[in-house]
């Protein structure tokens, strides 16, 4: 079991962690974007989303390898499906502002939510020196 990161290891997962804020903080533009009028750039954060996400799941890999050792850090990212699935739902249902505020306000954002206290409290020990 991995006890202490390498620098690259550490890089990647300091970035991993960064990544999440900003797939947090898109979310609740979009989320605010249904009832605040003024906020016009929600798909714009939804397609960021969407992006970010492909990031994260294409660095799911390269942790679940680092973090061979730790079950609490291997659940945590086999459970990303989580969030995974509702964004998938939501591809080809952009147009549909219904389907996609329910999709964005009642899975996504609670399962991302979730997710990502998950995985913080799994990984951010590895971040303090």
């Amino acid at each position: 079991m991995i006890t202490k990161l390498d620098e690259k290891q550490y890089e990647l997962v300091s970035q991993y962690v960064g990544l999440l804020d900003i797939i947090e903080e898109a979310l609740k533009y979009v989320v605010a974007s249904f009832t605040d009028l003024s906020k016009t750039e929600g798909d714009m954060f939804l397609s960021e989303v969407f992006l970010t996400v492909e990031q994260i799941s294409e660095c799911n890999p390269l942790l679940i390898e680092i973090f061979n050792g730790s079950e609490g850090i291997q659940r945590a990212l086999i459970q990303f499906e989580t969030v995974t699935d509702p964004v998938w739902r939501l591809d080809g249902q952009l147009e549909n502002n219904i389907d996609k505020q329910s999709i964005v306000q009642e899975i996504l954002s609670p399962a991302f939510s979730t997710w990502k206290m998950t995985i913080e409290k799994e990984l951010n020990p590895y971040l303090t020196h």
